[in-house]
């Protein structure tokens, strides 16, 4: 079975997109952290500041210093724990991204033997199969292309008598000029056979 050798080794790539996702979602999670304290201690340090009683006081002074030891620890657990998930998340969306890129350079230099292959939870599978099924096409269609112009070549030199050497020769420079023209789309599977 292979082995998933991308899982950790490359776990903060695209920094170009995964810095501003992870930090909007940790202000966002610190604002509602924020929110929740104030909501939380608010009525204890409203008590311990303008309550009259001393005894009032020492008791929400109190309450309020303990609960804020417990919560700002618990809360500050639940930002690490959002920030590893969120970085976990993220690269589960950019790790596809930079497949496809890698992918889609291939194709562009005319090589459509890599497809994507995507880990487990990766998200983006139903683009990965389109683009692989558009590679699978893409192949079919070299291949059928190159059958044709092996076609082509035979019926000219069917079509060429064998006492006129010039037109034989004509024949040869377009077909030569037609696997020129195929050749500078560079298919890959349509090397030029050995010898002609």
């Amino acid at each position: 079975m292979k082995t998933d050798n991308r899982s950790w080794k490359n776990l903060p790539i695209r920094k170009d997109i995964l810095s501003p996702l992870i930090t909007t979602n940790l202000i966002l999670m610190a604002v509602i952290v924020i929110v929740l304290l104030a909501g939380l201690l608010s009525p204890l340090y409203y008590d311990m500041l303008r309550s009259e009683d001393l005894w009032v006081q020492h008791v929400s002074g109190s309450l309020f210093l303990i609960l804020l030891q417990r919560i700002s620890l618990a809360m500050f657990l639940i930002l690490v724990a959002a920030a590893v998930h969120q970085l976990v998340l993220s690269n589960r969306f950019c790790g596809p991204l930079v497949n496809f890129s890698y992918t889609f350079e291939r194709m562009a230099k005319g090589d459509y033997s890599r497809k994507v292959h995507l880990r487990k939870r990766d998200f983006l599978k139903p683009e990965a199969d389109q683009v692989n099924a558009i590679i699978e096409r893409l192949q079919a269609d070299s291949e059928k292309l190159g059958i044709h112009l092996d076609q082509l070549e035979q019926a000219l030199m069917r079509l060429a008598p064998d006492d006129r050497p010039t037109e034989t020769e004509s024949f040869r420079r377009t077909l030569a000029a037609c696997r020129a023209i195929i050749a500078e789309r560079e298919f890959p599977t349509l090397s030029n056979p050995a010898g002609k």
